[in-house]
């Protein structure tokens, strides 16, 4: 700042040699001369064009609004995230074919939610079958709580049992 108000005796004229910086900036200098006047190799474009387009991607990340937090019921009506991985939880545990499962909750930006879940079955059972009942059960049980689903995923992965965390049914 004392450089740059010429307060004293310091001078910003001075600040390069004051720095022990006179080659950098001598090399800083001779390129941005060099790009004034057109002298550029191909990797200086490459260099350029990289930094201007990592700038675009950052003010376009800047400008897009954060994601919300609390799931969108109605007009208004608002409720949280753990609630809704709770209440798809336990529709999901209500099909005695899954033997564990995991739910993930996103929130958008309309009503509703994105619902991801993942459940475990015995090997050899039939897994269509059991992936739209539990679609079916986590929709009905979500409506009835008054929680409207966006998206709804349901995947289910064939495993042993005794691996599962859940006791077996």
């Amino acid at each position: 700042m004392l450089y740059s108000l010429d307060i004293g005796d310091y001078r910003l004229a001075d600040l390069p040699n004051t720095l022990g910086l006179n080659d950098f900036y001598g090399g800083l200098q001779s390129y941005i001369e060099n790009i004034e006047n057109g002298n550029l190799i191909p990797l200086d474009f490459v260099v350029l064009g990289v930094i201007a387009l990592l700038g675009l991607v950052l003010l376009i990340l800047e400008l897009k609004p954060p994601s919300p937090r609390r799931v969108r019921m109605q007009q208004g009506t608002y409720v949280t995230r753990r609630a809704v991985e709770n209440e798809a939880g336990e529709a999901v545990e209500q099909n005695p074919e899954v033997l564990q499962s995991s739910v993930k909750v996103k929130a958008r930006r309309r009503p509703g939610a994105k619902v991801d879940v993942k459940a475990s079955v015995r090997p050899g059972q039939d897994v269509g079958g059991i992936r739209l009942e539990v679609r079916n059960r986590v929709q009905q049980h979500l409506d009835q709580r008054g929680i409207p689903v966006g998206n709804l995923k349901v995947r289910l992965a064939e495993s042993d049992p005794r691996e599962t965390r859940t006791r077996v049914k």
